[in-house]
């Protein structure tokens, strides 16, 4: 792998300790030679990584969210240093990052591609997904009327809550919570997975990466919520049909070469013998 020439530590100040940390792992890059800046922006603007190797996020899995667009727009690898709780895409401790950063930088890592969503509406807008794009009921508004379609042929209806539209990486995340499967993050799919639906028959459905997935609402009442990884997007009203796809760049999410993804989930989730980590 290529040496790491440059960081951004994109910061969660939300998190006790966070800056703290930032601030530590740079002198330890600087010592490398490394060029390192530390920003507290949180989504990072989408220029904030131009000519940046790495970007190491510091806080959780919702600080690595919020640096998505910009690592797409750049290109950089993207680190996670995890201050919080689950740490499925932020998987560092600071200690371990502390320890292994000198390794790191001369090129001792692994990257793991992750595949993205893009979510278009129907005026052009678009938005991009790592975990997934999730389509509810405005808050007490009841159940909600979906038609999905795959490149053109209709899927199903779906009375329900809402749906999930998840990314291997983001069915460990709520698509797992609603029932669906986890999917290795290698896999090359898309997750459909339907909120509390009306119907016994309606279970998660499985796309390969190839699919233009349209989703669309005709019925009367308020539009659906288009909330993605987590932040509400698309505000107007009008956004439907809304098509759903893998997008064509993906997300370099850094690892250590001897990494497991199913030993955190395991870990993470308390997930079978808990003999075997």
């Amino acid at each position: 792998m290529q040496a790491i020439q440059s960081i951004t530590f994109a910061v969660n100040t939300t998190k006790p300790g966070a800056l703290e940390a930032a601030r530590y792992l740079a002198g330890i890059a600087e010592c490398e030679g490394v060029q390192t800046r530390i920003s507290t922006d949180y989504p990072l603007p989408a220029d904030a990584l131009d000519g940046q190797n790495l970007c190491c996020a510091i806080g959780g899995d919702g600080t690595l969210l919020g640096v998505l667009e910009a690592a797409l727009e750049s290109g950089a690898a993207v680190l996670g240093v995890n201050l919080g709780k689950l740490g499925f895409l932020a998987t560092f401790t600071q200690e371990e990052a502390g320890r292994d950063l000198p390794r790191w930088i001369q090129g001792h890592y692994a990257i793991s591609e992750r595949s993205v969503l893009r979510c278009t509406t129907r005026s052009g807008e678009f938005c991009y997904g790592l975990n997934d794009v999730v389509l509810k009921e405005t808050e007490g508004s009841g159940l909600i009327r979906l038609q999905v379609a795959s490149n053109g042929n209709p899927v199903s209806e779906y009375h329900c809550d809402g749906l999930i539209f998840s990314t291997p990486t983001g069915s460990t995340a709520y698509n797992l919570s609603a029932g669906g499967p986890i999917i290795g993050p290698r896999v090359s799919a898309i997750a459909m997975t339907p909120i509390c639906p009306h119907t016994l028959g309606n279970r998660s459905v499985i796309f390969d990466s190839s699919s233009a997935i349209t989703v669309n609402h005709q019925t009367l009442g308020p539009c659906p919520r288009i909330i993605i990884d987590g932040r509400v997007r698309f505000k107007s009203e009008g956004n439907f049909p809304i098509q759903i796809a893998v997008a064509e760049r993906s997300f370099r999410l850094m690892q250590n070469p001897d990494h497991s993804h199913f030993a955190i989930v395991r870990n993470k989730l308390d997930w079978g013998d808990p003999t075997i980590r």
